[in-house]
């Protein structure tokens, strides 16, 4: 009965339960290879620990620049009487750009001119009546030089006379008869006829003179009238050349008008932006197309010339086609400020987003060619987006800045953690 209840493997096991002679499965199949597996990735990530590569990566915002932007500013002040320009146009270096109202100038030229015509018309009226004044007055002088020469003749006659007299006078005042005072004035007037006829030589003499000086006075007056005429012209092309350059402004760079930054009918003051262009010939000639990138000052430092940067234009999304890859080629060596970074983005909205993340250091970053891209330049992924680059763009990106193994990450962190520092 009991034999029957149970089952005959039952009874043989009951029977020989330690089964000396057969083999104990420690492990499946299955379990070798989950320990395996577990092996290798742990082995794989300590050589990946030691051997490895962690980028650390700093975020970065800037624009893309690549003709140079330039801004055309008024060279006077006054009121802006026209802009000949538009958006769209090219504007060649040299060209008459607008014109600034300068009334003040134009009254002065207008009073140099008036002083002018009365210069030359007293030269005029000196070269017409000056050698008829000169003629009437040489004619004077001659008469008067015949008066003076007659009169030194008469003087002599009379002179001749008195000697006479007074030898005559000296016979009879031996004689005793005249008195002494006779002689006395008679030797008296013939003193006074000798001082007469040297008057006379000295009048002659002067009135010479003043014939010699006549030509020489006049061409003295001419020559003064020329002289002064002459500075007045001098004076005159100086304020027109000067009005030229303060009413007619001209652009000093080449390109295309891109905004315009007043209008007519404004004052402006000297240095006042009219509009801004672009140097389009630099950008085709090259292909020069780079990214300015700020930095805030707590990680200015950190970047170095040479630096791998992967920068992404506002345009293109970075999870479908990546980034641009690039070097920096510039750092500043201190935080920028805002009229620098005005005259490199050339955008007064750009620069205060900028700034109000504080201070910024300013980096360059040139981007690697490829020839076989849509946009010229290399991508993270394969071809990158087929669409062009443009500048003016904004843009943001990565700089690497540190690369070094895992292990050397979670050591220093280990250590600040356990505070062995």
């Amino acid at each position: 009965m009991a034999a029957g209840f149970f089952r005959k493997a039952a009874i043989e096991k009951l029977s020989t339960p330690e089964k000396l002679d057969q083999l104990i499965k420690v492990t499946s199949p299955r379990g070798w290879i989950a320990l395996i597996t577990i092996t290798l990735i742990l082995a794989t990530g300590i050589i990946w620990a030691f051997f490895g590569n962690v980028k650390t990566k700093l975020n970065v915002v800037g624009v893309l620049l690549g003709g140079e932007i330039h801004e055309v500013v008024a060279t006077s002040q006054g009121q802006l009487i026209s802009l000949n320009v538009a958006i769209g146009d090219v504007v060649n270096e040299g060209d008459v750009i607008a014109t600034v109202e300068q009334p003040e100038l134009y009254q002065q030229i207008e009073e140099v001119k008036a002083s002018l015509e009365e210069r030359k018309f007293d030269l005029q009226q000196l070269l017409s009546f000056g050698n008829q004044d000169t003629r009437l007055q040489s004619e004077l002088i001659q008469q008067q030089r015949t008066t003076i020469v007659m009169q030194i003749e008469s003087e002599k006659k009379n002179l001749e006379f008195l000697r006479n007299q007074l030898d005559t006078e000296k016979g009879l005042l031996e004689q005793g008869l005249i008195t002494r005072t006779q002689v006395v004035n008679t030797e008296q007037q013939i003193e006074a006829s000798i001082n007469t006829i040297e008057s006379l030589k000295g009048q002659q003499v002067q009135t010479s003179s003043r014939k010699l000086n006549l030509g020489f006075d006049l061409q003295q007056k001419i020559n003064m009238s020329k002289q002064r005429i002459a500075e007045t012209e001098r004076q005159l092309t100086y304020l027109q050349e000067r009005y030229d350059i303060q009413t007619n402004i001209k652009s000093a760079h080449a390109g295309e008008v891109v905004e315009l930054l007043t209008d007519a009918g404004v004052i402006v003051r000297q240095g006042s932006p009219l509009f801004k262009l672009k140097n389009q010939n630099q950008l085709t000639a090259d292909n020069k197309l780079r990214g300015v990138l700020y930095i805030p000052s707590q990680d200015g430092k950190k970047i170095k010339e040479g630096m791998e940067a992967l920068v992404v234009p506002s345009t293109v999304q970075p999870q479908e086609y990546g980034f641009m890859k690039g070097k920096v080629t510039y750092v500043s060596d201190f935080p920028i400020t805002q009229k620098g970074m005005m005259m490199t983005v050339k955008n007064d909205q750009l620069v205060q987003g900028l700034l109000s993340q504080g201070a910024l250091f300013e980096v360059y970053v040139e981007f690697e060619k490829d020839e076989n891209s849509y946009s010229g330049f290399k991508w993270t992924s394969a071809k990158g987006p087929e669409v062009a680059i443009n500048e003016g763009t904004s843009c943001m990106g990565k700089i690497t800045v540190k690369s070094e193994p895992p292990a050397a990450i979670v050591v220093p962190a280990l250590k600040k953690f356990f505070d062995l520092y």
